[in-house]
């Protein structure tokens, strides 16, 4: 009798162990920010919808061109190289990007200028 209370006092120790790291892991894994969240643009009728979109630092954003044209999604750098470039994104393709750098990032599309667009990396 002794073996079996033995053996099951065994059992919930280490039930309760895995539980408080279960719990641990799970708590440190929402602090790091938790899972990367994909964010999508739709590029339509000349237009990046929606126009701004606000992302944490990790998130993926997506552009799917759903014209009949081909565009880009292509940061603002003046004279220096933009933070990033989609290069052409043909009709009925997407481009994904993973935000990394915080920050605010006015883009467009090299082709059709006119189309702008903001990310904001938090």
């Amino acid at each position: 009798m002794r073996r079996k209370t033995s053996l099951t006092s065994a059992t919930l120790v280490m039930l309760a162990a895995l539980a408080l790291n279960t719990a641990a892991g799970s708590q440190s894994h929402a602090s790091a920010g938790g899972p990367a969240n994909t964010v999508t643009v739709v590029i339509n009728n000349f237009k990046f919808a929606p126009a701004s979109v606000t992302v944490h630092a990790g998130d993926v954003v997506v552009w799917k061109n759903e014209g009949f044209v081909p565009h880009t999604a292509t940061a603002n750098g003046g004279s220096q190289k933009p933070a990033f470039d989609s290069g052409t994104i043909a009709s009925g393709g997407e481009w994904r990007y993973v935000a990394r750098n915080k920050g605010t990032y006015n883009y467009t599309c090299t082709f059709h200028p006119n189309m702008e667009g903001k990310l904001i990396v938090q």
